[in-house]
């Protein structure tokens, strides 16, 4: 199959467009967990200057968690809708169902690589 270099720029930009919109969208979904993380932890703790390890630390467990949940996400839901299929007779897993799967997994470990580098970041300071 021969493709002419208009449609491989086009694809490009389309991968490239998918992927700053998905960085987008979980740098947003990073900074609302941080906000409510801070604000939390500065109730519990509340000084200003203790703030940092407990915070960092909320934030390490639960990057760690969003990279867990993406993983069993993208590994598990075509068993999962399979056994689904099976015992209740639901719709076939499909390959638009899988693509779609992988994209929440997608968004779920990038939320939780960021907020991992972020509680590094913040260890550090």
């Amino acid at each position: 199959m021969i493709t002419t270099v208009a449609e491989q720029r086009r694809k490009i930009s389309m991968n490239v467009k998918s992927a700053l919109e998905l960085l987008a969208s979980c740098l947003i979904y990073s900074f609302i967990v941080i906000l409510i993380d801070f604000v939390l932890v500065f109730f519990f703790i509340g000084q200003l200057t203790q703030i940092t390890s407990p915070l960092s630390m909320v934030m390490l467990i639960e990057g760690g968690l969003g990279l867990i949940i993406g993983g069993a996400v993208a590994l598990y839901s075509p068993i999962v809708s399979k056994v689904q299929e099976v015992f209740f007779h639901s719709e076939p897993w499909t390959a638009a169902r899988q693509k779609q799967a992988e994209k929440q997994a997608l968004a779920w470990i990038a939320t939780g690589s960021i907020l991992v580098l972020v509680a590094f970041l913040i260890s550090a300071v």
